[in-house]
């Protein structure tokens, strides 16, 4: 069933149609407007025939065949406006193939003891359907007949199960549980999605909206609001991604020099340049000064990110977009593993080889922003906020692979120094951090955490109505239900 407008309807098949409000004045529109007085109005509707006459010629088809001259348009007064909806009206009439029902109000809404009068098309149509006029005493036997339907009698249902949820949602000393945006503890079906490492990012700051993407495939639509920052961080990517040429079968590319290297991010970038250079070209158009802003900022990004990669000494071979976790859970520790996919920025080894098995490995991600460096000092929060999560997943995953050494890095515009930052045996004190987000994806079990609609900062639309709850609160049923996800600082600690 479906509830459209007139118009909505049109140029489709339906097998049954209720037509609604068919009360005098009400449906087709009265052919009235509000824009001057009355005699100025009925003047106006007399002059439209004349009006379109002298906007129209003949066309090229020969006599008969009309058209709109050029730089005029049609105007459709009132009284053409409610001709074209009855039209309307009349090839609904032909698209219905079991039946048509018209429906009227025997008393006006707003005045409950005036009679209010079915349009003229509905006195029609009865009389033409059943051959006899449709008189008042008609009208009251109708309504006698075509009552709503009897109600059924009222389930009982429990009323308290609302304040159940509301009063659990804000009770502090317990965890999450069922109306926290989790799975039921008791229940035997528990989905295992595989986790992309930006969910698993997201799970430490916006679980809720992670659980309803990954659990109910429920999502709010992606932000158009401002997508250079998107855009530019997707072609800084793909351009650095283009600095490796490896070959077929192989794992490593040779390291490149520095002038190979920025050689190699300026001509993937002027391929982008090229390639809408053409578009606009064949369309007859220019390509805004907007565009060659954001693409001239991508690409002085992309050539100074390879600039500090080029500077890295002492290793050899390089492999760029190696994608991670797609076949196999990632072990993290001793029955701890996580069903997680990713793409590694950059890999570089010292030596060429077939895997990663006794390779001593640095991974490399870029980040487009300001973002510091990785330090071992305060490396607990840096997870549970999310900054050196997705490396740590890396580090963890490729030492499953078998590598002997592994220390990672984030590249960006703040980071002086060029080199590893991390290890993988930096990592080992907090394997609590990863058990517990593997124990999210176990169970289900997410929980909410910070504010709906913050007022410093962005934060994801939820793609579901819900209710905010104070933050302190959640903070404490936060820490009940994930006690490892917990910061060791306060944020002012870190001002």
């Amino acid at each position: 069933m479906q509830l459209l407008t007139v118009p909505q309807a049109q140029n489709r098949q339906w097998s049954h149609l209720i037509f609604a409000g068919w009360n005098e004045g009400s449906w087709p529109p009265p052919a009235g407007a509000e824009f001057a007085r009355a005699e100025e109005i009925r003047v106006f509707n007399r002059s439209v025939q004349q009006l379109n006459k002298r906007a129209a010629r003949q066309g090229s088809q020969g006599e008969g065949h009309t058209s709109v001259r050029e730089n005029h348009s049609l105007y459709l007064g009132p009284s053409e406006q409610r001709a074209v909806a009855l039209r309307q009206f009349d090839a609904l009439l032909e698209s219905a193939s079991e039946g048509v029902t018209l429906a009227a109000s025997l008393l006006q809404e707003d005045a409950p003891e005036r009679f209010w009068n079915p349009s003229g098309c509905f006195t029609q149509l009865y009389l033409k359907a059943r051959h006899e006029p449709l008189t008042q005493a008609t009208l009251t036997n109708l309504q006698h007949a075509t009552p709503l339907l009897p109600k059924a009698a009222p389930v009982a249902t429990d009323v308290q199960q609302t304040a159940i949820a509301f009063n659990a949602r804000r009770d502090a000393s317990k965890p999450a549980t069922e109306y926290d945006f989790a799975l039921r503890a008791n229940e035997s079906y528990r989905p295992m999605p595989t986790l992309g490492v930006s969910d698993l990012e997201r799970m430490v700051s916006s679980p809720a909206i992670v659980w309803m993407k990954r659990y109910l495939c429920v999502e709010a639509p992606d932000d158009t609001a401002n997508p250079w920052a998107v855009t530019s961080g997707k072609w800084v990517h793909r351009w650095l991604a283009g600095i490796s040429e490896k070959k077929a079968g192989k794992i490593f590319a040779a390291f490149p020099s520095s002038t190979i290297i920025d050689e190699r991010v300026c001509v993937s970038a002027d391929e982008r340049r090229a390639a809408l250079q053409q578009l606009c070209d064949s369309l007859g158009r220019v390509v805004p000064d907007w565009w060659n802003s954001g693409w001239l900022n991508a690409r002085f990004l992309a050539r100074h990110l390879g600039g500090k990669i080029a500077s890295a000494k002492g290793w050899t071979r390089m492999a760029a977009e190696l994608p991670i976790g797609r076949d196999d859970a990632v072990k993290i520790a001793d029955g701890v593993e996580l069903q997680l996919r990713g793409q590694i920025d950059l890999v570089l080894a010292q030596n060429d080889s077939a895997d990663f098995i006794g390779q001593k490995i640095w991974i490399v991600d870029y980040k487009t922003g300001l973002t510091k460096e990785l330090k071992s000092s305060d490396l607990h929060d840096s997870l549970v906020k999310g900054i050196a999560l997705q490396l740590g997943l890396y580090s963890l995953a490729m030492r499953e692979l078998g590598a002997a050494e592994v220390s990672v890095s984030i590249l960006s515009l703040a980071v002086k120094n060029v080199g590893p930052q991390l290890s993988v045996v930096d990592l080992a004190p907090h394997t609590n951090v990863f058990a517990d987000l593997a124990e999210m994806q176990r169970t289900g079990v997410f929980g909410m955490k910070g504010e709906i609609r913050p007022a410093f900062g962005y934060s994801a639309p939820y793609p579901l109505a819900t209710l905010q709850i104070d933050n302190d609160i959640l903070e404490d049923k936060w820490g009940l239900t994930h006690p490892a996800l917990v910061l060791e600082k306060e944020e002012w600690e870190t001002w």
